[in-house]
């Protein structure tokens, strides 16, 4: 992507148990429908460390892992897809301060 740069914002993020990622985006269709589902990232299983490590820095990714506890899913709600305040399904971890990459 040419001309793309890393940004500096507010990502909402939160955790939840869900058994797949489509589970996860019906759930947020039901309770959140004006949510831009394009700026959503749901992140499962293995690969959550490694993905988070895209968004933030080290130590925000251990704490939100820590954060994690008993549930397997966690949720970004990047500041595009509108606001979101959490979900009897999907506990609020709070706002992370990450990047993303911009056009």
């Amino acid at each position: 992507m040419t001309g793309a740069r890393q940004i500096d914002v507010d990502i909402a993020v939160f955790a939840g148990r869900f058994d797949s990622q489509p589970l996860v985006f019906a759930h947020l269709l039901d309770v959140a429908p004006d949510l831009d589902l394009g700026h959503v990232e749901v992140l499962q299983d293995r690969g959550i460390r490694r993905r988070l490590e895209g968004f933030f820095p080290p130590q925000t990714v251990t704490r939100l892992l820590v954060a994690l506890d008993e549930d397997d899913t966690l949720v970004l709600v990047l500041p595009e897809a509108g606001f979101f305040e959490g979900s009897a399904r999907l506990s609020a971890l709070g706002p992370a301060r990450g990047r993303v990459l911009r056009a």
